[in-house]
């Protein structure tokens, strides 16, 4: 069964595509140029020559028209294959931590969580679990290396991975950083380096 990779979309009144995409262009130029929190839907239907009334028929808030807008760079991207698991992991993070972040500091997605409610949430969802299958995937080509033990609850790690950036970013308000991301990736029980790895293998506490 194929994941969703994006927002849902309300079904609803038919929308002329062309007004439509002038609509998303103007909010992401919009989004660029002052930053989400400054920008209004006053300021989007002017941008996109579209009546105001029209805007709020077809999203029902600023959120929402924003959301949409930038579906695309909220799906995942190329998974990363660097030949070692644990920069793999850090770089999916990372991705995860950028499109969670991608309309300003945490407090944005917060708020926005906030004024759409649950189509809101039912959104975040929709992107959270499109990147539940690739983390799997990335864990068990280090499981194929060797670099992860056979038997790895793979899915719980993952799981734990999207859980911890979901509670930094939407209830603490924070971005992990790299060191942050990194901290938690080596948590994993890695047996050995990757191959292009620097560090070399792990050796247990009092071992040469």
């Amino acid at each position: 069964m194929s994941q969703p990779t994006g927002p849902r979309r309300k079904r609803g009144r038919q929308r002329d595509p062309v007004a439509h995409e002038a609509v998303l262009r103007a909010a992401r130029e919009l989004v660029s140029e002052v930053g989400y929190q400054k920008v209004t839907m006053e300021q989007i239907a002017e941008r996109a020559g579209v009546a105001r009334m029209t805007l709020y028929r077809w999203w029902s808030n600023k959120a929402a028209v924003v959301t949409e807008a930038v579906a695309d760079r909220l799906a995942p991207g190329p998974l990363p294959d660097t030949g070692s698991t644990r920069d793999d992991a850090v770089r999916y993070l990372g991705d995860l931590v950028s499109a969670l972040t991608l309309l300003g500091d945490p407090s944005v997605i917060a708020g926005a969580l906030v004024e759409r409610g649950e189509a809101g949430r039912a959104d975040l969802r929709d992107i959270l679990t499109a990147r539940l299958s690739p983390g799997t995937l990335l864990l068990s080509r280090g499981v194929e290396r060797g670099e992860l033990p056979r038997g790895l609850d793979l899915h719980t790690v993952v799981d734990s991975w999207v859980g911890f950036v979901l509670y930094r970013i939407v209830f603490l308000e924070q971005t992990p950083s790299p060191r942050d991301l990194t901290a938690l990736v080596d948590l994993l029980p890695l047996t050995g380096p990757g191959p292009g790895t620097e560090a070399g293998p792990r050796t247990s506490e009092g071992q040469g």
